[in-house]
């Protein structure tokens, strides 16, 4: 066996390998770059909506603000949150019963309840409920000549989750609410403004690791089963898109996954079955058990890792991006552990120029492979970004 084994080194082969190190942290540092400019910057932009041009004219128009006071527990793997809210609407009522009976006071209780069991005011509900929502109190008052009802409330909510980029790209937050105490012709929603907290409130209102990218409330016509089926109802809808911030995306996702395929490229290039055997067979089956037991390690810690990040993924029927990357990471350790397998195998058969041969091919051949995943893996998520 002495006479068949040959020392190798890495000396003539070393240019080699730094210019594939370096290929591959460039093309993964400015995708990512790349990747994550395309999407909208952190700056908080908000877009309030008019009211749709129709040419139903409503009897009651009914302004409304809408703040969030918190947003929280967002599962995009369950494709829900929640919300504490604060709603104000605002119509032409019957102002003249309101001040003859309570003049220039705030109103509520029993009082409030009482009071718009007489006369006509907006009623809706949240159409994306999970289940009814939690209102804390109301208030009603008179301001100039108009009726301001104002709402304290909380729900739960369900969303789409549709992030195909994950962990970067927006996620839309949205909240409906449909009108149902007459149809457009009756009641129609003026969106007027949207805020994500008081100014003079220290705290933060999206809670977990994300931030506000840009916020929109406008109004919709949609048809409804209320009514026969014939009359539309006037929704308001508003948005809240959030993302994560580039240090979550990359601690979370993009370092250990990218850490496991470059791990095993490098096991793969370096850790071969000549330079990690003796003369003796003993060496050649200690070097075996090193090699393959390390690709086999890391191809265990792809299942792991998916586990523990199983809350945060988003649950959908689409490829996004950090299922390509589980993919990808998988496919390329599976090809390493198995071109060790086969190499080692061929060596200790006595075929050592076909180890040989098969482990400089693979050396080309498995980064080559991981690049052009990766790009396809962008590709195809990018090409998932329209919603």
């Amino acid at each position: 066996m002495a006479g068949v084994f040959e020392e190798i080194t890495l000396d003539n082969n070393k240019f080699r390998n730094k210019i594939w190190v370096s290929i591959l942290l460039v093309i993964f540092c400015s995708s990512m770059i790349g990747y994550a400019n395309t999407e909208n910057d952190n700056s908080i932009s908000q877009n309030n909506s008019t009211v749709i041009d129709e040419e139903v004219s409503p009897k009651h128009l009914v302004e409304a603000i809408l703040l969030f006071d918190e947003i929280y527990d967002i599962n995009i793997s369950k494709g829900n949150y929640r919300v504490s809210a604060e709603l104000m609407m605002t119509w032409d009522g019957a102002t003249e019963l309101f001040l003859g009976e309570f003049g220039d006071k705030i109103i509520h209780g029993k009082k409030l309840v009482s009071f718009l069991e007489k006369t006509w005011h907006p009623e809706f509900i949240i159409a994306n409920a999970e289940n009814p929502r939690t209102t804390h109190y109301k208030t009603l008052e008179v301001i100039d000549g108009k009726l301001d009802l104002f709402e304290r409330f909380e729900a739960d909510l369900s969303i789409d989750a549709i992030m195909p980029r994950y962990p970067f790209g927006d996620l839309d937050l949205f909240m409906e609410m449909a009108a149902f105490s007459g149809s457009q012709q009756l009641m129609r929603w003026k969106p007027v403004n949207l805020f994500i907290g008081h100014d003079d409130a220290d705290h933060v209102v999206v809670k977990g690791n994300w931030q506000v990218q840009k916020t929109q409330v406008e109004e919709t016509i949609r048809s409804s089963l209320n009514h026969g089926g014939k009359e539309k109802f006037s929704y308001l809808v508003s948005h809240v898109n959030v993302s994560h911030n580039a240090l979550t995306a990359m601690q979370k996702v993009l370092l250990p996954l990218s850490s496991i395929i470059l791990l095993s490229l490098v096991l793969n290039h370096f850790l071969t079955t000549t330079s990690i055997s003796a003369s003796q067979s003993r060496g050649l089956f200690n070097g075996s058990v090193t090699k393959i037991s390390a690709q086999l390690t890391l191809f265990l810690v792809i299942p792991a890792l998916k586990f523990a990040l199983a809350s945060d993924m988003p649950s959908t029927h689409y490829l996004n991006f950090t299922d390509g990357v589980f993919i990808l990471s998988t496919f390329v350790v599976a090809i390493n552990l198995l071109i060790a397998i086969a190499t080692i195998s061929l060596a200790v058969n006595g075929h050592f120029q076909k180890s040989m041969t098969t482990e400089s091919f693979s050396r080309i051949v498995s980064p080559v492979v991981a690049i052009a995943g990766y790009i396809l893996v962008l590709y195809l998520t990018s090409e998932n970004s329209v919603h």
